[in-house]
């Protein structure tokens, strides 16, 4: 296990380690990217109303927000201040082909996101989204965690 901020850096930390980049992209066949997110308590929520250009600024997309219900966290007997229990938040890279490609030529975490983006994976940022998009957590804890 290495402590990286996202699934990307992992590739450049190794190397940082002395592990040369020809030897990372045969080694590694995945990687995931965790945090715990805490969830919103069920028993007492509240409706939240965000601005549409706050939500898109966040990273929700134009044709999400008008559809989402978002909570806020309240709190009660039953929970800690509005969260109860904890949420995975991931994102989930295999090291196909392209990627491998540009890790051998020593690419940094920045290339390494951008060529995550292009084959469609979602970053730890966009499994938050998806979480509060789904009423699983709030845009607060979406932000204090990616």
């Amino acid at each position: 296990m290495l402590h990286t901020n996202n699934a990307a850096e992992t590739l450049t930390r190794l190397q940082n380690l002395g592990i040369p980049a020809f030897n990372l992209a045969p080694s590694i066949s995945l990687i995931i990217a965790q945090r715990l997110a805490r969830k919103i308590c069920i028993t007492r929520k509240e409706s939240a109303e965000i601005l549409e250009k706050v939500l898109i600024a966040k990273g929700f997309n134009k044709a999400s927000p008008p559809h989402l219900k978002l909570s806020r966290a309240v709190g009660c007997s039953n929970c800690n201040e509005g969260y109860k229990n904890r949420i995975w938040i991931y994102e989930v890279v295999p090291i196909i082909e392209a990627l491998s490609r540009i890790i051998i030529n020593g690419a940094n975490s920045i290339q390494i996101a951008g060529q995550m983006q292009k084959e469609g994976f979602s970053n730890l940022r966009q499994s938050a989204l998806l979480k509060v998009a789904q009423d699983l957590i709030n845009l607060e804890e979406a932000n204090r965690m990616t």
